[in-house]
C-alpha cells in the first residue's frame, strides 16, 4: 500500500440528490452487500483499461512500466481493506467531479427506479454510474487517494463517511493511480477476511482482464482471478455456466441469458466474440444498460466501450464483446467507425446472429416464442430497414392470425400453406411495394409482413 500524507482539507456538501442516495445505500437492508467488491473492481478495470489504451499514443505518462495490476490488502485486526490501482488515476478536480456528482442527473434516475420497489437495489447499481457508493453499504468510512497519469498534476485525497458532506484536499501519493481505504462497520467484518474477498472476486470478477493480486497477513500476495478472456477461448473448452457469469458480470442482469453466440475466425477479418441474446427486453422498468453497443477491444486492449456500428440498429438488443487483432492498436475513438476491418466485422457478426437466431426458430419452437414477444418488434424494424436482409429476417416474422388457437403464433410460410385450392397467391405489403407468397412449391418468400399484417 502507498503511504501518504494529506495537507489541510476542504469539506464539501455533497449534491441533494447525493445525499438521498446515501443515506438509501448505508441505511436500506441488502440481500447481497458483496457487491460493492465487485462494482470497486470495474472501476479499478476500467481505470487500467483507459491508461493502457492512454500509452498507446502517449509516452509521457507517470509510472509508464508500473504493472497494470490491481491490489486487495486485508488487515483483519484494524477491520479495513484497501483497494489499490495503477490506472488513470485522477486530480483534485477529477476526484470532486467523479466522487462528488454521482455521473450528474444519473443519481435521481437511479433513485426514481430504486424508489419503485420492483427491484432489489443492489441489482441496479452501477447502472447509472453509482457504482462507487455502493461501498457504503459496507463502509464507515472510505478513504480515497489518486494521482493521475498527467506528470504535471498532484495527488489528491477524498474522504467521506456517506453522510452529507466530503472532504478533499492534498496529498504525498507519488505512485499513478488511485487507492481506497475502507473502514469496514461492525456488522461488515466477514469481508476482512481473504477467503471470503477471493470467494467474491471467482463469482464475479474472475475475467478482469488485469490481474488481482490479494493481499493477506502472510505469505506472497496471489492472483486470484483467471484473467483469461473468455472470447479468446475455444468455444469446445467453455461451459454453459461460464458463459451465464459472464454475461451477468458484462451487464450486471440476474437472468441467465437466452441463447448465446461464440464466434471464432480468422476471414474475412479476425475476430473473437461472445454476444449474447438476453431473456428479456427490459428488467423491470430499467434498459438493459444506459447506453447500448457491443465492446470492442483489439488485442484484449478496449477501444470501446458502446460500439453501435458493428451490428445494425435493429440488432441493438445485442450484448457482448468483440476482439479482432485486425484493427491497428492505435486507431482512434473518432476514425474506427471508417476503418473499413469495422465493416467486415459488422457483415461477419450481424450473418452470424441471423443465423443463430434462425436456427433457434427451427429448433426450438417454445424457446423461440419467448424471443418473440420480447424482440419482435426489432426484427420488424430490421424488415423496414435492412433491405438486403429482408429475405432472411422475413422467415423469422410470428403473428396471429384467425386458425391461430388463443395467443397461437404463426408463420408467413404456414398462413401461406393454408390457401385454399383455388388461391394462387397470399398478397401483403411491405413500405411502397406489393409482395406475395405463391403457391408454386418452388416459390420462395421474397419479403415480410408490414406491421399491419403481424398485428
Amino acid at each position: 500500500m502507498t503511504d501518504t500524507t494529506t495537507s489541510p482539507t476542504e469539506s464539501l456538501e455533497y449534491r441533494a440528490e447525493v445525499k438521498q442516495l446515501l443515506d438509501i445505500l448505508a441505511h436500506s437492508l441488502y440481500s447481497d452487500r458483496e457487491v460493492f467488491l465487485r462494482e470497486l473492481i470495474s472501476n479499478a478495470s476500467d481505470a487500467l483499461n483507459r491508461v493502457q489504451f492512454e500509452m498507446l499514443t502517449n509516452h509521457d505518462v507517470l509510472d509508464p512500466d508500473a504493472e497494470l495490476a490491481i491490489h486487495l490488502y486485508v488487515d483483519e485486526e484494524a477491520n479495513v481493506i484497501t483497494l489499490s490501482d495503477s490506472g488513470i488515476g485522477m486530480n483534485r478536480d477529477e476526484l470532486v467531479e467523479n466522487l462528488g456528482t454521482i455521473a450528474h442527473s444519473g443519481a435521481r434516475t437511479f433513485l426514481q427506479n430504486a424508489g419503485e420497489g420492483q427491484r432489489t437495489l443492489e441489482e441496479i447499481i452501477g447502472q447509472f454510474g453509482v457504482g462507487f457508493y455502493s461501498v457504503f453499504m459496507v463502509a464507515d468510512e472510505v478513504t480515497v487517494t489518486s494521482r493521475s497519469y498527467r506528470l504535471a498534476d498532484e495527488a489528491a485525497i477524498w474522504q467521506s463517511s456517506g453522510d452529507s458532506r466530503f472532504s478533499i484536499g492534498s496529498a504525498d501519493k507519488t505512485t499513478r493511480g488511485t487507492e481506497i481505504r475502507i473502514k469496514l462497520k461492525e456488522d461488515a467484518t466477514e469481508f476482512a477476511r481473504p477467503w471470503r474477498l477471493e470467494n467474491i472476486i471467482k463469482k464475479h470478477s474472475d475475467y478482469v482482464s488485469f490481474p488481482i493480486y490479494l493481499h493477506g497477513k502472510e505469505g506472497e500476495p496471489k492472483i486470484v482471478n483467471r484473467r483469461t478472456a473468455l472470447w479468446r477461448q475455444s468455444p469446445s473448452s467453455v461451459e454453459q455456466a461460464q458463459y451465464d457469469e459472464f454475461y451477468k458480470q458484462l451487464t450486471h442482469d440476474e437472468h441467465d441469458p437466452l441463447l448465446h453466440i461464440h464466434m471464432v475466425a480468422d476471414a474475412p477479418a479476425n475476430v473473437r466474440s461472445i454476444l449474447f441474446i438476453p431473456s428479456a427486453r427490459e428488467r423491470g422498468s430499467l434498459r438493459m444498460r444506459p447506453d447500448y453497443g457491443l465492446r470492442l477491444y483489439t488485442r484484449k486492449i478496449l477501444i470501446q466501450e458502446h460500439n453501435k456500428d458493428l451490428l445494425p440498429e435493429y440488432l441493438r438488443f445485442v450484448e457482448g464483446v468483440v476482439d479482432s487483432e485486425d484493427l491497428p492498436l492505435n486507431v482512434s475513438r473518432e476514425t474506427i467507425q471508417n476503418n473499413p476491418v469495422l465493416r467486415q466485422l459488422k457483415k461477419a457478426l450481424t450473418t452470424r446472429v441471423q443465423k443463430e437466431i434462425k436456427t433457434l426458430s427451427e429448433q426450438d419452437d417454445a424457446k423461440y416464442l419467448k424471443f418473440w414477444e420480447q424482440f419482435g418488434i426489432f426484427l420488424k424494424e430490421g424488415i423496414a430497414t435492412d433491405f438486403g436482409s429482408q429475405e432472411t429476417l422475413v422467415d423469422l416474422l410470428r403473428f396471429h392470425s384467425s386458425k391461430s388457437a388463443g395467443d397461437d403464433w404463426t408463420t408467413l410460410k404456414a398462413y401461406a400453406e393454408r390457401m385454399k385450392e383455388d388461391q394462387k397467391a397470399v398478397y401483403y405489403v411491405i413500405g411502397d411495394s406489393l409482395k406475395s407468397v405463391a403457391r408454386s412449391p418452388t416459390s420462395t418468400i421474397s419479403a415480410s409482413m408490414t406491421s399491419r399484417c403481424s398485428t
